[in-house]
């Protein structure tokens, strides 16, 4: 289960490497802010100086091209984008069809140029600057955008959308949940749980629904619960047809396939999940990248003869997540054995649970790096 760093070199030839472009001398980097219906972009020389500068609509992206065309070859320019899903969904596809270099620049690195910068004004036309900035002097935290790299690019994005969706109706079941238990304790008093194993099952739910209908004249109580009822039925019938659409939409995608049976305690949500974020292995060139990516893999603060690992509270916060899921599941419910060995060493070496499952999760992390790029 455990893939040591040496591995790598076995799985190298396998993987299809998706490289970011050159920075050279003659570039010019475009940092481009974007929003629902403005985008602010600015092309900077390889020294950070402002050429040009360009304030466009999605309505407008000829212009855009038209724009970018006339800063230099296609080989010279790389742009940067925040945003490659959201707002900035129909630039980063328009481009990508043009030929454009793209580049997707976590807003978190934006963010904090301006707060380490002595000036802390904040502009669309700044933000911007600060976009392509991140591109010249951090370029080695910045990632292909990935609408230039994944062939399954639509059918993981309608994936991601359904996770988001189904996350929310998770919050809100949730929500529903804690304020049933305070209003069917104040109804029915402290045997309300009595008689049945789960008091949110169907059978429970309608149990208690038809009591309360049942009464000549509900009251206010009464009705309130009926009402927060159905919405967590209704809630639960989308969360069901979300399910069921994963299923659907995951059959084309093989990496989600591939991951959840290859790997223990990775089930197929935890496998979309992982791969909605990652979308496709090849932007991470080692497995240490990707756990930098998700934060698996610790902060390293070191001076002189001191060094010590930190917990890694940045990265791609999902995916950490997932892997989470996926440790808890190995030393538990899954029962991997390797993982429980390992898990085991880590507490006998003087480990903290908590860091003993962090070192896990990164083992973990160089299991999903070996399995996609086999």
């Amino acid at each position: 289960m455990l893939m040591q760093g040496s591995n790598l070199e076995s799985v190298g030839s396998n993987l299809k490497e998706v490289s970011l472009p050159k920075l050279t001398i003659d570039s010019t980097v475009i940092g481009i802010d974007l929003h629902k219906y403005s985008h602010t972009a600015v092309a900077l020389n390889c020294l950070g100086e402002e050429l040009s500068r360009l304030v466009f609509s999605n309505d407008e992206l000829d212009e855009c091209v038209e724009w970018l065309s006339g800063l230099g070859s296609k080989e010279s320019l790389l742009v940067g984008l925040e945003d490659t899903n959201g707002h900035g969904l129909h630039t980063a596809n328009r481009l990508e069809k043009e030929g454009f270099s793209l580049i997707y620049v976590p807003p978190v690195l934006t963010e904090r140029a301006r707060k380490h910068s002595v000036h802390k004004d904040k502009s669309d036309l700044l933000d911007a600057k600060r976009v392509g900035k991140v591109i010249l002097h951090r370029s080695e935290e910045t990632l292909p955008a990935t609408p230039s790299i994944a062939q399954e690019k639509q059918i993981i994005r309608e994936i991601d959308l359904l996770l988001q969706e189904r996350s929310d109706l998770i919050k809100e079941q949730t929500r529903l949940k804690n304020q049933l238990h305070s209003l069917l304790h104040q109804c029915f008093g402290n045997n309300y749980r009595k008689g049945f194993k789960d008091i949110f099952s169907l059978k429970a739910l309608a149990f208690y629904s038809a009591s309360l209908k049942q009464q000549s004249e509900p009251s206010p109580l009464a009705r309130s619960i009926v009402r927060r009822i159905e919405r967590l039925k209704l809630v639960f019938g989308q969360v069901k047809e979300i399910d069921s659409a994963l299923r659907k939409e995951s059959r084309d995608v093989p990496s989600i396939g591939k991951l959840q049976s290859n790997l223990r305690g990775c089930g197929h949500l935890t496998a979309c999940k992982a791969i909605a974020e990652i979308v496709q292995i090849g932007r991470f060139k080692t497995c240490h990248k990707l756990a930098k990516y998700s934060g698996a893999a610790p902060v390293i603060k070191g001076s002189g003869k001191s060094r010590r690992l930190h917990t890694n509270r940045h990265g791609n916060r999902k995916l950490n997540q997932a892997i989470h899921t996926i440790a808890l599941s190995q030393i538990g419910i899954a029962s991997l054995p390797e993982a429980q060995i390992y898990y085991q060493k880590k507490l006998s070496e003087g480990k903290s649970k908590l860091w003993a499952l962090r070192c896990l999760k990164r083992q973990i992390t160089n299991r999903i790096f070996n399995i996609l790029t086999d």
